[in-house]
């Protein structure tokens, strides 16, 4: 059984590399990417691109008219994930999310094992010890309260713009209050067919 899985392992790890263009040439731009703060995600770990930005597409836009639109003309696209156009920028960016023009723009992530690329959404995922916590907690990092479902013992909360994910991730953990925190990563998206 586990050379099974070895073998299916090896077949699809080539072919997921290729479908994503040539893999050496990602591995070698993957390379000269400065890498920032290290952050946990749910399961993984990850290091902030400060030189990788991503925004949202909007209706019927093309990549280059997105990256247009926030004052990144010439960028480098680097990947998309569904709506989002991850890019290459000349300006090093801190791990939140700003402004431009009128688009949000969001960083990006390495996931360390695999060197997936990720964008971070300003929002985090807690489980709290105790719900009846949740307001407190968010008081006390300067956070924004999104949504709790009790049900789940989880809590999203939202950065405000400008604050770093990494640094709030990284003090939600350590809040004696707190079970489980981690940042929102979009690493995969899943286009309908």
């Amino acid at each position: 059984m586990r050379i099974v899985a070895l073998v299916l392992l090896l077949i699809a790890v080539p072919a997921a590399a290729q479908s994503n263009g040539d893999p050496t040439a990602r591995a070698a731009m993957l390379a000269t990417l400065e890498r920032g703060k290290e952050m946990k995600g749910s399961g993984a770990r990850y290091q902030h691109l400060p030189q990788v930005g991503a925004v949202a597409l909007g209706d019927d836009e093309t990549a280059e008219q997105a990256l247009a639109r926030i004052g990144e003309n010439g960028a480098q696209v680097v990947e998309t994930k569904g709506r989002l156009v991850l890019f290459r920028s000349a300006t090093k960016r801190p791990a939140s999310v700003a402004s431009a023009g009128n688009a949000g723009v969001y960083p990006a992530v390495v996931n360390v094992r695999t060197g997936t690329l990720g964008v971070l959404t300003g929002s985090l995922v807690v489980r709290p010890k105790s719900m009846a916590d949740a307001d407190a907690i968010a008081s006390a990092h300067g956070l924004e309260k999104v949504k709790a479902y009790p049900q789940l013992q989880a809590v999203f909360y939202k950065v405000k713009d400008g604050a770093d994910i990494a640094d709030a991730s990284a003090a939600l953990q350590a809040d004696p209050r707190v079970e489980i925190a981690y940042p929102e990563i979009v690493e995969r998206v899943r286009v309908p067919r």
